[in-house]
């Protein structure tokens, strides 16, 4: 499991450094493999807004751009042909240092020096962020002369825990979170995630809907929300840097949310495209003998009873817990999106992950089991990053099936049992 360093920050106030806090986890069992600085070599690259964009003299393929950082003006040749006038960029000027440890300098273009380097992506060693080719636009609020890399997110730390199969729970910046807040009593929230409020609680849909029906106990819980309006194209750029870093790449502004909503919350999700269900209804069901379904990675899968599929109209269109069908995959052309955030049976959904050789995120995550208390508020997490970011509307209220969910107990514990379980029976310490 990859965590970011920067983003823990982002939720918690730690009093202790990135060292001593990987040694903690490490010694409480939840073991820190190592910690990766994955743009450490990248220095000096700044912000600059490009002044003026011309054609090179002698070379057709060429263009000389004059940018300014605010620290002053030069001109820089680059091939790159998606710039223009005002665009802001990442410069690197001659003694900047690239992700890969190329040292930028004044270059002649056949009679035009270039001081440094318009930089791209790749060259920010964030090749998978880029959204189109050609050198990384940064957002156009951004003022000239900013650290590329701090503004950026590329001074992360990413540490790899090593996460043993019944510590579910650590499977997300949340989960973490609350692990480090336990261990350092002197940390502080910044924001509760788990607590994220509902949105457009009253709103009806506006979009014929039949219901969800559960027919298999498999899945004692199914919340499904509703995106309309949704817009094709990527997520902002901070988002796509972050899931990179976190080992995702970035697909588009629909799926980069319910990706980054399962990093940071521990709940797998599903987009469905609502207009190429076979019936406006969702049935959970156990799959029929020889029954075959095509998942998302365009490979056709033979089931078994023991398998649980999410079917429209009678038809597979996800095989439950494991991948989304291929017959639902949200398209450039989708404008309306039926969003699944459920609860499924842990042994049942890794047995089925492990006899088709489907290593999903999200079977990953449901077999180690999911906290049924965020089922709910990872859809609305999800309907507010695609507002934000002007992606879709999604103020409808969340439909919502059950069957028999677990009750809350309450557990005591005694010194005797601390001491059976930790060998200590310090109660004062262990609250």
């Amino acid at each position: 499991m990859l965590i970011s360093w920067n983003l823990l920050n982002d939720i918690l106030t730690i009093p202790a450094s990135l060292q001593e806090v990987a040694e903690r986890l490490t010694l409480t069992g939840c073991e820190v493999e190592s910690v990766d600085y994955p743009c450490a070599l990248l220095k000096d690259v700044r912000s600059a807004r490009i002044e003026k964009m011309e054609r090179h003299p002698l070379k057709e393929n060429l263009f000389v751009a004059s940018v300014h950082d605010c620290a002053g003006s030069a001109l820089v040749v680059t091939a790159a042909p998606n710039l223009s006038a005002g665009d802001i960029v990442p410069w690197g000027r001659p003694g900047a240092v690239l992700a890969d440890g190329a040292v930028l300098g004044v270059r002649d273009f056949d009679g035009v020096e270039s001081c440094g380097m318009l930089l791209s992506a790749a060259e920010l060693g964030i090749p998978e962020a880029a959204d189109e080719f050609g050198i990384l636009r940064l957002p156009s609020e951004t003022a000239p002369g900013e650290d590329v890399k701090r503004l950026l997110g590329l001074d992360d730390a990413i540490l790899d825990l090593s996460v043993t199969p019944n510590r579910g729970d650590l499977l997300s910046m949340l989960g973490v979170a609350r692990e480090v807040f336990a261990l350092f009593p002197e940390a502080r929230w910044k924001k509760d995630l788990a607590s994220f409020p509902a949105n457009g609680k009253n709103a009806q849909w506006p979009v014929e809907f039949r219901g969800i029906s559960l027919q298999d106990d498999g899945c004692p819980l199914y919340c499904l929300g509703l995106i309309t309006g949704l817009r094709s194209g990527p997520s902002p750029l901070r988002t796509r840097i972050m899931l990179t870093l976190l080992g995702m790449r970035p697909i588009s502004a629909m799926v980069d949310a319910t990706n980054l909503a399962m990093l940071m919350l521990g709940q797998p999700t599903h987009a469905f495209d609502a207009g190429r269900l076979a019936s406006p209804e969702i049935t959970v069901r156990s799959a029929r003998a020889g029954e075959e379904t095509r998942t998302l990675d365009g490979k056709s899968h033979k089931l078994e009873p023991g398998d649980m599929l999410i079917t429209s109209g009678g038809l597979a269109v996800g095989i439950a817990g494991v991948m989304g069908g291929e017959n639902s995959e949200i398209l450039e052309s989708t404008r309306n999106v039926f969003l699944e955030s459920a609860i499924f049976d842990a042994i049942r959904v890794s047995r089925t992950s492990r006899r088709l050789g489907i290593t999903s995120e999200a079977a990953f995550r449901y077999a180690r089991i999911v906290d049924a208390k965020i089922t709910e508020t990872s859809l609305q997490y999800i309907f507010s990053l695609l507002e934000e970011w002007g992606a879709a509307e999604a103020g409808y209220s969340v439909l919502r099936a059950s069957t028999k969910l677990p009750e809350e107990r309450t557990v005591s514990l005694t010194r005797s049992s601390l001491k059976k379980i930790l060998l200590t029976e310090d109660m004062e310490e262990a609250a």
